[in-house]
């Protein structure tokens, strides 16, 4: 079964091997071709966007989009991470959403390995509407699912990193 999630987000690593590895990930689960653009459900001919890596930098910057399956890996692209923010949502089957930073010691883990990589924030999203002054609108209710939309619409406004201008910056992501 799969899922599809929003996600916007970016990865500073520690070293080369360490990038080297999510992007080795990224492609093993086709959400990246060889030439580093990201894909749209992981069909060749079909381009989200160009590359959104940074070599020199140890950059990776996941553009804003609706990604197959992708919410339920992030965590492993956190090893030797030692900046970022992955932000993801999803109506699909659930009403959620999540934060996802590098802990402290994500920088140590091994390229491609597992561990203590990230901390997650999970976002009471009823919670933010109202905090926003969307009301809540339950489930059966007239509008809903349009409801849902500009929760979520909402949510990546606010907490999405701006991904266009740490790519642009010469002097890397904030921090």
């Amino acid at each position: 079964m799969s899922f599809y999630a929003r996600i916007s987000g970016y990865l500073q690593y520690r070293t080369h091997d360490h990038l080297d590895a999510a992007i080795e990930r990224l492609r093993r689960g086709a959400w990246l071709n060889d030439d580093e653009q990201w894909l749209v459900r992981g069909h060749p001919r079909e381009i989200r966007t160009d590359a959104t890596i940074d070599h020199d930098r140890n950059l990776l910057a996941i553009p804003a989009g609706v990604y197959q399956n992708l919410g339920r890996i992030t965590t492993e692209l956190f090893a030797g991470a030692t900046d970022g923010v992955v932000v993801t949502s999803s109506n699909d089957a659930c009403f959620d959403a999540w934060i996802e930073t590098p802990l402290p010691e994500a920088a140590n883990v091994p390229p491609g390995e597992g561990g203590d990589v990230s901390s997650i924030r999970c976002i009471d999203l009823e919670h933010f509407a109202r905090t926003q002054g969307l009301g809540v609108n339950q489930f059966g209710d007239p509008g809903h699912f349009q409801w849902q939309w500009d929760v979520l619409d909402a949510f990546h406004d606010k907490h999405d990193p701006d991904i266009l201008g740490i790519l642009e910056s010469a002097n890397g992501p904030p921090g």
